[in-house]
Order: structure tokens, then C-alpha cells, then sequence
């Protein structure tokens, strides 16, 4: 059994259906995430119809998902005392996660993710980060990690000058504690804004890299296949991508490892999927499974979460 540590952006995610007239009349970009100001959050709520709120954020997500291995996951964010703060401890605790971050009682509320799913399943996040962008590099410190096998991180905290100071400060004491390290590229337009200050902060602190195939397009500014591939052979890290229909794929230098995607006739939400394939293939890379049952175990997470609304695989 492995111990991860998730470190990420606390937020309560509510989710709506909607269809993309919303979206566009909303002047945000349909498929990615917006980082919004408190105060539009009630113009984009007052088009949600009964919406499902629930703990998230990118590597919460993860994490919780990591929570039905055979490992020990934990996560550590930053939250206000508040209403949703709260919730988010409660939804914590009733998986059996632990919270190993920050709470405060004054300041800014704790973040919240508005999520449009439009009519073919794609999600579409108006952010606002609230406190989760407060994450301080002092209140991290080694003792954070001690006895801690793998440290899983998104470049969402790149967007904010605290918390990549935080990410810069948690990769220093892993790399200083030989401690392995994952960073998710979490979206393109999150890679295009930090591409030049995220690529050095891969090659200096991570081990594992995970991206979509528009994430590492924008890393690697390639746009075909076969270009990108061709980057991510000749950089030297471990590269988990997902290319939708195509499958997944592993590179490794001259070692790329194809795992084709499962067919799945009705999608109904997309949110989640690449956290849930995160947690798929760390469970069984940190298992010591090969490669290809990762990637097919990813690929299996994945497919569960974008049946139903929600970035959680409902178990009943």
C-alpha cells in the first residue's frame, strides 16, 4: 500500500445540464474553464435547473476515487469556515478521506466550480477559486510529507502567484526527499497562459506527467499526432495522455504503449473523466501493474464516470 497526497484546489462543484445557447449567452468558452469573480455566480446559477453539488476540484477528484484502491489518499487544499467549507469536510470525511490542508475563519469563501454540461455530454467550469488561491508556500513544510510515497498535483494552482509558489515549494521537498511526483496539465488554455514556467517546473520537480491530447498539443505547440509524439519521446519524463476515442498512450522515451479506448454508447456528462483516469492508472502504476493494465484501468474509470452526471462513480 502507497501513500498519495493530492494537492490541489478545494472547491464545492455544482452542476447543471444546459444547453449551449446558455453557454454562449454566458460568453464563456464551451469545453474549458473560466476563472469567474464572485460576483457572476448568481447570474450563471440562475440557469441551473436542480443541480448536483458535491466536493471537487481537479485532484479531489482524484483522490476520491483513489480511495476505492488498495493505497492511502489524502488531500490537502485550503478552505474557509463557511457553508461550503463545511460541506466539503463533510463529503471528505464520509468517503474516509483525510483533509491534511489549511481551514481558516475569515477571508475569502471557499472556491466553488459552476459546471454546464451541454446536450453531448461536454462540461464547460466557471471557477471562482475564492480562498483555494491563498494556498501560502509557508504553510507547507516537510513534515507535510513525511511518510508520503507519491505527491499528486494540477497546474490549475499555476494561475495564481501564492499557490504556484506553494507547488514550486512542495516540489523542492519531494525532490529533496526523494519523493515521486505527478503533475496533471489540467487544461489547454491553463498550459498556453504558464507554458515556458510550467515545462521548467516539470523537468525539474516531476516524474509523471498527465495531459489530454489538446494539453500536450499546447505543451508541445504540435498539432498532429504524430508531431507530438515525436516531442514527448525525445522529453525526458513519463507521459500519461488521453486522446478521447483514440485511447491512451505512455511515453517513456523511445517506449510508447497504446491502450485503445472503451466504446461507450451513451454519455451523458464528460466532467471528471481525466481525474478518474488519473486515479485508475496510479492505482495500478502504483500497484506495480505493467503499463498497459494502467492505461486499460484508466481507460475503465473513465468510461464509468461519463455515464452518468457527476465527476464521481456512483457505487451502490
Amino acid at each position: 500500500m502507497k501513500k498519495i497526497l493530492g494537492i490541489g484546489t478545494a472547491l464545492v462543484d455544482v452542476i447543471s445540464q444546459v444547453e449551449d445557447s446558455t453557454i454562449t449567452q454566458l460568453n464563456l468558452s464551451k469545453g474549458s474553464m473560466t476563472l469567474i469573480e464572485e460576483s457572476q455566480i448568481q447570474k450563471i446559477r440562475a440557469s441551473f435547473i436542480d443541480p448536483l453539488i458535491t466536493s471537487g476540484g481537479s485532484v479531489c477528484n482524484t483522490i476520491h476515487e483513489l480511495n476505492y484502491s488498495n493505497h492511502n489518499a489524502s488531500f490537502y487544499g485550503k478552505l474557509n469556515n463557511d457553508e461550503y467549507g463545511k460541506a466539503f469536510l463533510d463529503d471528505m470525511q464520509s468517503a474516509g478521506i483525510s483533509f491534511q490542508g489549511v481551514i481558516k475563519e475569515k477571508d475569502l469563501p471557499t472556491g466553488c466550480c459552476n459546471i454546464l454540461v451541454s446536450p453531448d455530454g461536454e462540461r464547460t467550469m466557471a471557477t471562482h477559486i475564492g480562498i483555494g488561491s491563498q494556498l501560502h508556500p509557508d504553510e507547507v513544510s516537510a513534515e507535510t510529507l513525511k511518510g508520503i510515497d507519491h505527491v499528486y498535483m494540477e497546474s490549475y494552482l499555476w494561475d495564481h502567484d501564492l499557490t504556484k509558489q506553494t507547488l514550486q515549494k512542495v516540489g523542492e521537498i519531494a525532490k529533496a526527499q526523494k519523493i515521486e511526483t505527478s503533475l496533471s496539465l489540467s487544461d489547454p488554455f491553463c498550459v498556453d497562459r504558464h507554458r515556458d514556467e510550467l515545462k521548467k517546473f516539470v523537468e525539474e520537480y516531476i516524474d509523471i506527467v498527465f495531459c489530454n491530447f489538446d494539453e500536450a498539443k499546447m505543451f508541445c505547440q504540435c498539432e498532429s499526432m504524430a508531431d507530438v509524439s515525436a516531442y514527448l519521446q525525445n522529453f525526458s519524463k513519463k507521459i500519461v495522455m488521453t486522446a478521447g476515442p483514440e485511447g491512451a498512450y505512455y511515453f517513456e522515451g523511445e517506449t510508447v504503449v497504446h491502450e485503445v479506448a472503451l466504446k461507450v454508447d451513451n454519455v451523458i456528462d464528460t466532467t471528471g473523466a481525466g481525474d478518474n483516469f488519473a486515479a485508475g492508472f496510479l492505482d495500478f502504476y502504483l500497484s506495480d501493474k505493467s503499463i498497459q493494465e494502467a492505461l486499460a484501468q484508466g481507460n475503465s474509470r473513465a468510461s464509468q464516470v461519463i455515464q452518468q452526471l457527476g465527476p464521481r462513480i456512483k457505487r451502490h
